[in-house]
């Protein structure tokens, strides 16, 4: 019979959605939750809804895969979680996340005083749509 550990060993609520949230990065896993049905799950979709918290910088700081939160604005879009059925379309993402991570992090002292993250406007507010690549 497995033990179960004391409660002060297991993670937190927190823990468990830093995970999850950085989990989104992954386009194998994004792939696994469409078929699965999870993206047509109108709970799960809440949930995903909810996990916008992340994008505070309070709590974004913590974020080892910071593409997760492209990911999770992307994932309140219907057609985007159709398209994660298509295996053509999880390689396009994975190999354009991939390219992206490629990138210098910080092309100059110039860039990084505008506020230029590998190319990327960084968050000028709470809401994922304001960045844009130049």
């Amino acid at each position: 019979m497995t033990e179960i550990p004391p409660v002060d060993e297991l993670p937190s609520r927190w823990e468990i959605e830093l995970e999850f949230v950085q989990s989104l990065a992954n386009t194998q896993y994004l792939m696994y939750l469409a078929q699965q049905g999870c993206f047509k799950d109108e709970t799960f979709l809440n949930y995903l809804n909810y996990l916008n918290y992340w994008k505070d910088p309070q709590y974004s700081k913590f974020l080892v895969y910071p593409d997760c939160l492209h990911i999770l604005t992307l994932l309140q879009n219907e057609n985007f979680r159709i398209q994660l059925l298509n295996q053509n379309f999880t390689s396009i993402l994975y190999n354009d996340m991939v390219d992206y991570w490629r990138e210098p992090l910080i092309k100059d002292e110039k860039e990084k005083d505008k506020g230029i993250l590998n190319g990327c406007l960084l968050y000028t507010s709470d809401a994922a749509d304001d960045m844009q690549c130049v």
